[in-house]
């Protein structure tokens, strides 16, 4: 499929897409494309799944951004409205199926706990690393930032600039 025919279908398409940009010689691909199809037969007639071969579709993929695969791209109304790379779980995908279903836009995954823990752990360490070696100012830095990256999802103030700075550029 090229890229003209690809927008203009979607653009044509009153259901939400997800695209599965995929290898057969991908693994995680291979694992991911049973579930995807399972989803799009019990959502059939709610949410629409296209999926498109990478080895056979490169001016796509170049046109769409995508650098590795599986990804996984959602559309609502012919617009971006998710994009995921690497292979998912059966519950995240079927969380996200049931989401486009309702009407509503599916939100990116967070972190998990762990990946939380493991972030705020580190960047407190490496910041108290850099608070006893008389004030290292590079190093407060960096633990603040990974302090920072646990939580800057959750955060409502990096919500609200992110989502101006989207505006101001045209993304949203």
């Amino acid at each position: 499929m090229d890229s003209q025919a690809f927008f203009e279908k979607l653009k044509q398409t009153p259901r939400p897409v997800v695209v599965d940009l995929w290898a057969p010689w991908c693994g995680p691909c291979k694992m991911v494309k049973p579930i995807l199809e399972k989803l799009a037969q019990e959502y059939a007639g709610r949410v629409d799944l296209w999926q498109i071969n990478a080895d056979d579709n490169q001016d796509l993929l170049r046109e769409l951004k995508v650098y590795g695969i599986p990804t996984l791209i959602v559309y609502r109304d012919g617009k971006e409205t998710l994009r995921q790379v690497g292979a998912k779980p059966a519950g995240a995908l079927k969380t996200m199926f049931e989401t486009l279903a309702t009407g509503e836009d599916p939100v990116p995954a967070g972190l998990s706990s762990l990946d939380r823990l493991i972030r705020m752990g580190a960047g407190l360490a490496v910041a108290v690393i850099g608070w006893t070696t008389q004030m290292n100012w590079i190093l407060l830095i960096i633990g603040g930032t990974l302090m920072f990256s646990a939580v800057y999802d959750r955060c409502p103030i990096w919500r609200a600039l992110t989502d101006q700075f989207k505006k101001i550029t045209g993304q949203a």
